[in-house]
Parts: structure tokens; C-alpha cells; sequence
């Protein structure tokens, strides 16, 4: 933990033990100021909630709880007086809880807000950067493509063309991706089945999966409702988790692709049985321009996470070193 947040623990805890100390010093009999001292508990609860969530108001509640109990078992009598302080104590919990549970609410959406202005801000700078590469792209890849065939009798030259074709289109492909996450995300949206688009996914990939040496297999839930999605973002999830499961499988290996009923969810798993992602990589695997592949723009899951969310569905993923990773999409029944 860093210095501040010592400093912030050590006033709490400070704060806590001085209240206590006015009540261990104070009479007895002088209640009016016992009650300004329970009320001063309030405030390293409230500083407890805001810097540390709920987790940090459910600390102090029990803390301020376990220091005032010895002074309040000590001193009970069964009169009105202990037994409001009893209630008070209760709603003590209640409101620290409360705090807890807004002020971490609150960090969330703060959060959420500020990713979202930032990942606007890169996609307005990917798509102007991205549409002025795509016209000099087009042209070298057409004057590429007429030099080539009329290249029949100098092999070497021409092998060095198709490398230059090859890269070319490498570069369109990312420029697209490019455009697609810079675009504005609209949905639109029809009752689909989500076992046939794994389906037609699982189909349009076993060529790929059979050149990488790798079993692409599917097991569909056939209990699963049809579900009001968009059924083109969906299936480009889909296809961009699939590929990426097949690449990270070594030959002879397996990717399973299971869609599954859970609660009001309807899930997607996607099985590889590669290296895994390594710890340092988890928390930036789903940032934009962040990736693992050497030739990888780094916006395929960027783009996975903006088209679940705006579904109103989620991606996840768990996974372990040099067994495999399972991406899961969820996306809600009702």
C-alpha cells in the first residue's frame, strides 16, 4: 500500500481510538455528552467510505462497534437510555453499510464514465488516422496486384510482390479494425438464436482450424431461448474469440466452443488449450492497442468488450498457465 494510504488508515483508526478514549474518560452519569460522542463515530465512517468503499465502512462499523462494547457492557442497566443506545448501534451498521455501498457505486460509475470518454477519445483519433491510411492502401495493393501478373518470367521479383500484396492486405485488415472501433456502435437489434451463430461461426472456422491442426468442436445448449440481440456484432465476438482460440492452440489440440443456460444469462464459452494468459497481461488483455500477437492490432478485444457491453452482456475470462484460457460471453434472456 502506498504512503497515503497508511496516512488515511492511521487517521481512521486515530479517530476511532480518541472517541472511545471520551468515553472511557467521560462520567457515567454525564449522558447529553456520551451522545455527542457517539455521534462523532459518524465521521471516520464517513471518511472510511469514501476512501475505502464498502469494505472500509463495514471496518470501522465493527471497530467503533468492539471499542464502545466493553464501556456500554460495563455500564448497562436495562434502562430506556441502554436500550436506545442498542438501536443506535444497529443503526450504525445500517448506515455504514449504506455509505459503503454508495460511495463504491459512485467510484464505479465515475470510473466507467471516465473509460468511456477516454476510449471516445482514442477511436476519434484511430478513425481519422485510420481513413487517411486507407486510400494509399487500396492503391499500393492495386498497382501491386497488375505489376504482379504481368511478372510471369522474373520468379524473384514477383515473390517479392506477393510479399508486398500479403503485407498490404495485413494492413487493410488492421485499418479496418481500426475504422470499426473508431466507428459509433449502433445496434441493431432481432430475435437470433444464438446456437445457430456458434453454429455458422464454428462452420466458417474449421478451414482455419484444420490448417493450424487444431479439432474445433461445439457443444450447443438446445434449451436456449432465441434472444433479442445483433446478430452481426454477435457473430463477429464470436468469430474474433474463435480465431484467437485457434491460434493459441498448438497442433493436435482442441477448441471447444459450449453455449450454456445460467440463471437469466445465456453464455458462450470458448475452450482453448494454449500457454494461458500470464498474470502481468489480465488486467490490460481487453485495453485497446494492447496485445500478445506479433502482428496483432490489439483492437479485437477491445472492440469484443465495447459490442458486449453495449448488449447489455458481458465478457470474462479465467484462465491457467500452459492449460488453456475459456473466454465466456453472457448476454441476458429477458
Amino acid at each position: 500500500m502506498s504512503k497515503v494510504t497508511w496516512l488515511k488508515i492511521g487517521l481512521i483508526a486515530g479517530l476511532l481510538i480518541v472517541i472511545s478514549l471520551l468515553h472511557y474518560l467521560t462520567e457515567p452519569y454525564e449522558m447529553e455528552l456520551h451522545a455527542v460522542h457517539r455521534r462523532l463515530y459518524y465521521l471516520p465512517l464517513v471518511l472510511a467510505s469514501f476512501w475505502f468503499g464498502i469494505k472500509g465502512a463495514a471496518a470501522v462499523s465493527i471497530s467503533a462497534i468492539g471499542l464502545y462494547f466493553p464501556y456500554a457492557l460495563y455500564n448497562w442497566h436495562g434502562t430506556f437510555h441502554d436500550f436506545d443506545t442498542l438501536v443506535e448501534g444497529g443503526l450504525y451498521v445500517f448506515i455504514a453499510l449504506t455509505l459503503g455501498f454508495l460511495a463504491e457505486r459512485q467510484k464505479k460509475e465515475h470510473a466507467a464514465r471516465i473509460e468511456a470518454e477516454r476510449l471516445a477519445a482514442i477511436g476519434k483519433v484511430v478513425s481519422e488516422i485510420a481513413h487517411d491510411m486507407k486510400s494509399p492502401l487500396m492503391v499500393i495493393g492495386g498497382f501491386a496486384n497488375q505489376v504482379s501478373r504481368k511478372l510471369h518470367g522474373d520468379a524473384d521479383s514477383n515473390k517479392k510482390l506477393q510479399v508486398v500484396i500479403q503485407e498490404t492486405k495485413r494492413l487493410e485488415v488492421m485499418v479496418k479494425e481500426m475504422l470499426e472501433f473508431g466507428k459509433p456502435l449502433e445496434l441493431v437489434l432481432s430475435r437470433a438464436d444464438l446456437n445457430e451463430l456458434a453454429e455458422e461461426t464454428v462452420e466458417a472456422l474449421k478451414p482455419l482450424a484444420v490448417k493450424e491442426g487444431v479439432e474445433l468442436k461445439i457443444e450447443p445448449d438446445r434449451s436456449l431461448p432465441a434472444l433479442k440481440l445483433d446478430d452481426s456484432k454477435i457473430r463477429q465476438v464470436l468469430m474474433n474469440l474463435v480465431v484467437n482460440a485457434i491460434q493459441a492452440s498448438a497442433a493436435g489440440e482442441e477448441v471447444l466452443v459450449k453455449t450454456r443456460r445460467s440463471n437469466l444469462e445465456a453464455l458462450v464459452e470458448i475452450t482453448d488449450r494454449g500457454h494461458g494468459i500470464s498474470e502481468e497481461d489480465r488486467e490490460k488483455i481487453f485495453q485497446p492497442f494492447f496485445s500478445t500477437k506479433k502482428q496483432g492490432t490489439g483492437l479485437g478485444l477491445a472492440n469484443v468488450k465495447r459490442i458486449m457491453e453495449a448488449q447489455g452482456g458481458a465478457v470474462t475470462f479465467h484462465s491457467k498457465k500452459d492449460k488453456g484460457t475459456t473466454f465466456i460471453i453472457a448476454l441476458p434472456l429477458n
